[in-house]
């Protein structure tokens, strides 16, 4: 009987002790990211029985269990997901915003009408050398805003790739701790050990991951995690990884430098174009998207700007004694000198729409000399200025998209769509933080550690502690008790 209760006494001594170092452990990692507090599972013995009776064997620790829901564990992660794309396609777009506010103080609008009022003022003074000299000074000034907010948006676009490419190293580090984790979860649980902070480990991978793109998880017949990239593929699967790579691709000769992630070990190409959410699905939508928008505008006024401007101006004739016949017609197309007193253009032709605006510059004879900006349609009249006129007018003119819209308009159609984007994914980036901290909060009452219960379980186990070793003190007394009586 003494032996029965000194054993009793030991199993409640050692659950005691079992679930006083769990509330230790949880109060400990009350603070740490991603822990979820555990608790000890404790089942009664299995009895015994004694003649017409049934004698308890005290208590046994079944499991320590980890108190976790995954379907609020899922929920948080698509809110995460659905936050840090916000976040970042805020941020994104706010560096897209910023290449219109501008290279200089007037930007880039002010700076076109700038240019065709000089052509203006040169209609009105078409002999004037100053006035000819601000003509070709604001042009440069259009020619310099093109290329930096080219530039800017080269930058803009290099900064995405090399964060992409980080990214995707820490994706792949993230991958190889993952299934290190997936195969000794599983060789733990088979040993029947416990694994609850291994399995919070492998949740805080996910949850990383979740920042990056939209994830989808579920666990194998072994416990082991498969990870997968929505409408992508496979990331994990048990204890083999599929890792991925950040490297170029060339499209029709023009995008040399491009690039695009890929699966390490192959694949039937680049699996970006298919990766939504998180922070990388948000790069890789602002720079196919927005970018290439702002990329193709400025593309398309500074192509037309230059191709009208040129056509316009090669019908004039430049600002010297050019000969001509008994009529008055020019004889031949070049002066004395050789140099060509009509048919020159304002701008360099354009070779191509793509890149119109990184390429954009004034013609070489209008670099050269002042007087070979044309201002009058006939050769050696003074006064002549329907070439700056016209040139001038172009700044009213739809010219663009088939004569559909103007420079201007245009222009500020560019800046109105990316300034409209910005403000919705300002607007969505609070909704969505919003959510997250809802999913979080909700997580947190269900897994988080309460310092106040955890204290109390504490004083709880504490007595339970001392009684059972009470019990034992007892067991021992009576057994002493017994073998005197013997003696």
């Amino acid at each position: 009987m003494g032996v029965d209760v000194l054993n009793v006494g030991r199993s409640g001594l050692a659950a005691a002790k079992k679930s006083l170092s769990t509330t230790s452990h949880n109060i400990a990692n009350a603070n740490t990211e991603g822990y979820s507090r555990q608790r000890v599972n404790l089942e009664a013995s299995n009895p015994i029985s004694e003649g017409s009776h049934v004698l308890g064997t005290g208590v046994d620790v079944k499991s320590v269990k980890r108190i976790h829901d995954q379907q609020i564990e899922r929920r948080v992660n698509q809110a995460t997901t659905v936050n840090e794309y916000n976040q970042e396609r805020f941020f994104q777009l706010s560096q897209v915003e910023e290449i219109f506010n501008e290279i200089n103080s007037d930007g880039m609008n002010k700076v076109l009408n700038r240019f065709f009022n000089s052509f203006r003022e040169l209609a009105n003074q078409p002999e004037n050398e100053t006035v000819r000299s601000i003509v070709r000074e604001n042009a440069r000034i259009v020619v310099r805003d093109f290329k930096g907010m080219r530039n800017t948006i080269h930058d803009i676009r290099d900064n995405i790739n090399n964060k992409i490419r980080a990214t995707v190293d820490d994706i792949n580090t993230m991958l190889h701790h993952a299934r290190n984790l997936n195969n000794k979860i599983a060789q733990m649980e088979a040993l029947a050990e416990e694994t609850g902070d291994l399995r919070d480990q492998r949740d805080k991978i996910v949850k990383n991951l979740s920042e990056l793109m939209d994830i989808d998880t579920f666990e194998d017949e072994k416990g082991r995690y498969v990870i997968n990239v929505r409408d992508v593929g496979s990331l994990v699967v048990g204890g083999e990884i599929n890792e991925l790579k950040f490297g170029s691709i060339n499209k029709d000769n023009k995008d040399v430098g491009k690039f695009e992630i890929f699966y390490k070990d192959g694949g039937t190409g680049p699996v970006s174009p298919k990766i939504k959410g998180g922070k990388i699905g948000a790069m890789l939508e602002t720079r196919e998207k927005e970018l290439v928008k702002v990329s193709d505008r400025l593309d398309r006024i500074a192509f037309e700007l230059a191709n009208t401007v040129n056509a316009i101006h090669r019908r004039g004739f430049v600002n010297a004694k050019i000969p001509v016949d008994q009529n008055g017609n020019p004889q031949g197309r070049y002066l004395a000198s050789g140099k060509p007193f009509t048919g020159i253009n304002f701008f360099k032709e354009p070779e191509d729409l793509y890149r119109a605006s990184e390429y954009l510059d004034l013609s070489d004879e209008v670099k050269e000399d002042l007087n070979n900006i044309s201002t009058g349609l006939e050769p050696n009249r003074s006064g002549d200025n329907r070439i700056a006129i016209a040139i001038s007018k172009l700044q009213h003119e739809k010219v663009l998209l088939e004569g559909t819209t103007t420079f201007e308009e245009h222009y500020l159609e560019a800046v109105g769509d990316i300034g409209l984007s910005a403000s919705k994914s300002k607007i969505d980036s609070e909704q969505s933080r919003g959510i997250l901290a809802q999913a979080r909060s909700i997580k947190e009452r269900v897994s988080g550690v309460s310092i106040d219960e955890e204290t109390a379980n504490m004083v709880k186990f504490q007595h339970a502690y001392d009684a059972s070793a009470k019990v034992i003190k007892t067991a021992d007394e009576m057994f002493k008790s017994l073998l005197d009586m013997k003696r």
